[in-house]
């Protein structure tokens, strides 16, 4: 029992009744709180270019059936104000509703290079309020084009001319500029960008731990940058910014892709190139911009080769020490050069960043053959290996990657080479190596020990093959750095299995894998965003991990390579591959899926509606482009259930597909409140549904079409069959007659598992 205190005690009777009402106040408060306060999907963004942001939040009870009635919003420039319950920028005051996913910014115009602090309670059913959560923030970046004063820069080097050349030794530019800060400083951020892939650095230290940026785009559409803090790294007095580049996919090497598309002839291409300023701002309210131009200087590095395909050659003794710091002498570098770049707009990148997100031991490190070593790394992994080595000045290592062994024990290289190209498979062009095998090498500068790693590629592995190693490599020599977007994880699986628990312990490190900004279907010979691949396992993604502004790059992508006549690429950002095509560039059916499907899927989870909205003029352009090119409301060609074994059902799957874009079509019409559109993709939807069922189902035996596990798969995940028992029990005795294994397809695996569960 709390008694009242006398003067004796040190407490006024004041105190104790402020304590008392404090404590009935928690008391009453409500059975909820909001938690995991998220702008644009991400915790506290350092640079958006949304003028209307959306914030979302969840709630967390200790009592079940709880709901939120009604919440509060408050958003400020100053974090003082939002810690006093001051919203000056928004205050949305009391509104009832339990809506806590993606509610817009609504309050006055957003300045761009501003941080704005924001928090939110909530009201339980009861109409109890909690407390206020925590302090979020959002910080804006360019919010319009205009912001930008950099230009585009380049070291003035011109492509070759011949094919050939492009496999000589061509060192990657360095940049750098020195400048003062006189005063005291409240913040720094860095917005770059450079083209393919760069590295930056301040005062000799690297800015954050992101790797390969920026993502892959098509240029010509949509260039990103990142945004760094780099508040802890520019100093009173003398500074130096500095950033290596890499070629990435920007200056990518002319070989065919399968002997048959060069990625030169589909995307814009170009010389490294870099665009990038430094934005100080001091305690006084004045701001300095250090931004590039022809007054930068540069100077070609040691990284003498790069290719996202091939690997990365890296020579120590073209190094220049301190070159990103200010102990360094660069009267003898050249200026820079102002060029074009790429055409797209700039745009913050969303995404999450690539990063190492495991280091990896090798179980064994043995050597196959006099000065050959193998490290076999125990696990396959997206990424590259980084060495500690001491040697002869002048030594070249060289590292082979491979996923297994062949039968002499030797690492099989073939299977991730780049696209196929390897000696009696696919041919080589000119200038080109017989086998386009994926390799690293490193040569010594001698002095001392030296610890290395490639920046500007990655390839799929378990094995390395070590050759030129100056002496023998031990365990402790070599590390595997797995790479992939950092994804946040938000699902767990585990059961009394051990056998199931390992199964999805080795699909978890496949799909991590195959994230480098595009969700690929290998991170070895192809790298690239396949339709087909990403339809069929978004939502198994999904259910692991964050991929809310992941997939909202992939629905941007297919959207920047859109045909002029609304087609869907095969392929984005596109590369050329147009298999099984309706004409021009677009894609097969099952490929062209992703736009229309991955969308729905997005809503569903991540209740995106503006990305619904904003693409919602490219999808009606999309699936009247389907209509146009259907006969009789079917489709008759297609890769269809891509690696099924049994012969696949082309026609049949293609209608099916077709029948599930206007299904998804009429869905993301009707949430954005289209009936008109939404009741036309409808209709049409079971027009096609009752020609699928007229032409393949044979009557009174349930079978579709080549009845294989795939064709029965499809016509029971999409519910075709007037009679489902009779269907599974084809499906049964297909299954039956492969003895009880699986002849089915990226698509029909999916449905078998769904039909089956």
């Amino acid at each position: 029992m709390l008694r009242l205190a006398n003067k004796r005690s040190g407490f006024s009777r004041q105190t104790v009744l402020l304590v008392i009402a404090m404590i009935s106040g928690m008391l009453a408060m409500a059975a909820i709180r909001p938690q995991q306060l998220r702008c644009e999907y991400r915790i506290n963004p350092l640079g958006i270019d949304a003028g209307a942001p959306r914030l979302s939040w969840t709630c967390r009870s200790a009592e079940r059936n709880q709901i939120q009635s009604a919440y509060e919003i408050i958003v400020s420039d100053s974090r003082h104000n939002v810690e006093n319950y001051v919203g000056n920028s928004w205050s949305t005051g009391k509104l009832n509703g339990g809506q806590s996913l993606n509610i817009p910014y609504a309050g006055k115009s957003l300045q761009s290079f501003t941080r704005y602090y924001w928090r939110v309670r909530t009201w339980d059913q009861d109409g109890k309020a909690s407390a206020w959560s925590e302090v979020n923030w959002f910080e804006t970046a360019m919010l319009a084009p205009a912001d930008w004063t950099a230009q585009w820069i380049s070291d003035g080097s011109e492509r070759p001319v011949q094919d050939s050349d492009y496999y000589k030794p061509d060192r990657m530019p360095l940049f750098r500029k020195s400048f003062q800060s006189g005063k005291v400083i409240q913040s720094a951020r860095l917005y770059i960008t450079g083209m393919g892939y760069f590295e930056a650095y301040i005062n000799g230290k690297k800015l954050g731990d992101n790797l390969l940026d920026p993502g892959f785009t098509s240029v010509k559409k949509q260039v990103l940058y990142t945004v760094h803090d780099a508040s802890q790294l520019v100093k009173r007095g003398n500074n130096t910014i500095a950033v290596m580049l890499g070629n990435g996919w920007w200056n990518p090497l002319p070989f065919k892709f399968f002997g048959r598309w060069d990625l030169r002839d589909f995307q814009q291409t170009g010389r490294p190139c870099l665009k990038a300023e430094l934005r100080i701002r001091y305690i006084d309210g004045s701001i300095q911009t250090i931004a590039t131009d022809a007054n930068w200087l540069t100077a070609p590095g040691p990284i003498t080769r790069n290719s996202v395909y091939t690997g990365e050659y890296y020579d120590a003794n073209l190094e220049q020490r301190h070159w990103s710091d200010n102990n360094f002498d660069g009267s003898q570098w050249q200026p820079a050069k102002k060029t074009d770049g790429p055409a797209g707009r700039l745009m913050p990148q969303m995404q999450p960043p690539i990063r190492v997100t495991k280091t990896i031991n090798p179980v064994r490190v043995y050597e196959w053959k006099p000065g050959i070593f193998i490290a076999d790394m125990g696990q396959n992994f997206a990424g590259v290996a980084s060495i500690r080595v001491k040697g002869p000045r002048g030594t070249t290592i060289s590292l082979r990657y491979g996923e297994t062994l062949l039968a002499d024990g030797a690492v099989n290289l073939l299977t991730t080479a780049a696209t196929q190209i390897k000696k009696g498979f696919i041919a080589n062009g000119p200038g080109m190596p017989e086998n386009m095998f994926q390799e690293d090498r490193y040569t010594l500068s001698g002095t001392g020990t030296e610890n290395w790693h490639p920046r500007f590629t990655f390839h799929g592995f378990r094995y390395v093959e070590i050759s030129g190693w100056p002496g023998i490599p031990t365990i402790d020599d070599i590390r595997g750095l797995r790479m992939n977007s950092d994804m946040a994880s938000v699902g767990q699986f585990s059961c009394s299995d051990s056998n199931l628990n390992k199964l999805h312990d080795v699909i978890q490190w496949t799909f991590l894998s195959n994230v480098f900004s595009v969700q690929s279907d290998c991170p070895g010979r192809e790298k690239m965003g396949y339709g087909a691949d990403i339809a069929v396992t978004a939502g198994a993604y999904m259910y692991n991990y964050d991929m809310s502004q992941f997939y909202r790059k992939t629905i941007t992508d297919f959207a920047n390579d859109q045909q002029p006549d609304g087609g869907i690429t095969e392929i984005a950002p596109f590369t050329g591959i147009a298999d099984r095509s309706y004409g021009g560039y677009s894609g097969p059916l099952g490929w062209e899926l992703v736009f229309p499907a991955l969308q729905e899927q997005l809503y569903e989870r991540y209740a995106d509606k503006q990305l619904l909205v904003e693409q919602y003029p490219a999808l009606q352009k999309h699936l009247a482009f389907l209509q146009s090119k259907a006969i009789d409301h079917l489709f008759y060609w297609d890769i269809s259930d891509h690696e099924a074994i049994d012969t696949k059902p082309e026609a049949l799957s293609a209608s099916c597909f077709y029948y599930h874009c206007l299904r998804s079509g009429a869905r993301i019409a009707g949430w954005l409140g289209k009936s008109k559109d939404s009741t036309a993709y409808a209709k049409e939807a079971q027009t096609v549904k009752r020609a699928i069922v007229q032409k393949y189902h044979v009557t009174g035996t349930g079978r579709f079409d080549n009845a294989t596990q795939s064709a029965q798969c499809f016509a029971l995940w999409y519910g075709l069959t007037p009679d489902t028992l009779q269907s599974l029990d084809v499906l049964f005795k297909e299954l039956e007659r492969h003895q009880w294994h699986v002849s089915t397809g990226i698509f029909s695996t999916k449905m078998l598992f769904d039909i089956l569960r």
